[in-house]
């Protein structure tokens, strides 16, 4: 199978939509990642010039799932370029969108142990596929968040670190990657949340409903059911 170098040498990033694409440096990055831990289950939101996904199956040798509804919009340079470089045998492709998707992968009951998101970049397109990815991944797989320059994909880290202790955050080098290891079962409480932003009204409503739920029928929580309705 071909490597990196001849990646670099063969994939066509057009100048025009150049901007946009996963960076040499990230390939390599999430090359290295996917050898170095062996993963041989791999998924991906957003294919945009299938950069990332010449990377990954390069380091898997394996099957991967690549997920976009936009190539056409690309001019379909992310599957030209993997047909380019002998990759198109290791691609299994879904031109939809990941919302679509991801859920009918978990009712098949498929799981990976590396799952790359770089689709929707808006907050709530990225929670969805960070939440679908979170039921997809096998302990100790990575899921790795691209575009962390983006106030969405920020808040959504800040939301991982904060409310999914089932993640374990793995520091590296690259300042536009996120990466996640997971580590155990999301053994959350069903009102459990943690603020990873907004405003002190928002807070202080959501403790007040925390301990109307941990309390029993007692003058604290009565006190705390008055404030909460207030504070609505």
């Amino acid at each position: 199978m071909i490597g990196l170098e001849d990646i670099k040498k063969n994939i066509d990033l057009p100048d025009s939509i150049k901007s946009s694409a996963v960076k040499f440096s990230e390939g390599e990055y999430l090359h290295k990642l996917i050898k170095e831990n062996k993963f041989k289950k791999t998924l991906e939101t957003g294919f945009g010039l299938g950069l990332s996904a010449a990377s990954i199956i390069t380091a898997s040798q394996s099957k991967h799932v690549g997920i976009d509804p936009f190539q056409v919009n690309y001019d379909s340079y992310g599957l030209k370029n993997i047909e380019k470089l002998g990759l198109t045998p290791y691609l299994e492709f879904h031109a939809d969108y990941s919302h679509a998707i991801l859920p009918k992968l978990l009712t098949e009951k498929r799981t990976f142990d590396f799952i790359f998101i770089d689709g929707d970049h808006k907050f709530d397109g990225q929670f969805v596929d960070f939440y679908y990815a979170a039921l997809l991944i096998e302990k100790n797989g990575f899921i790795v968040l691209h575009d962390t320059w983006m106030r969405s994909t920020t808040y959504l880290v800040n939301y991982i670190k904060k409310n999914r202790k089932d993640f374990q955050y793995v520091p590296q080098e690259l300042r536009n990657i996120a990466v996640f290891k997971k580590v155990g079962a999301d053994n959350r409480d069903w009102v459990h949340f943690e603020g990873f932003g907004g405003s002190s009204k928002s807070f202080i409503t959501h403790k007040m409903i925390q301990k109307i739920h941990e309390e029993e029928d007692s003058f604290l929580k009565k006190t705390a059911i008055k404030l909460k309705n207030i504070l609505k």
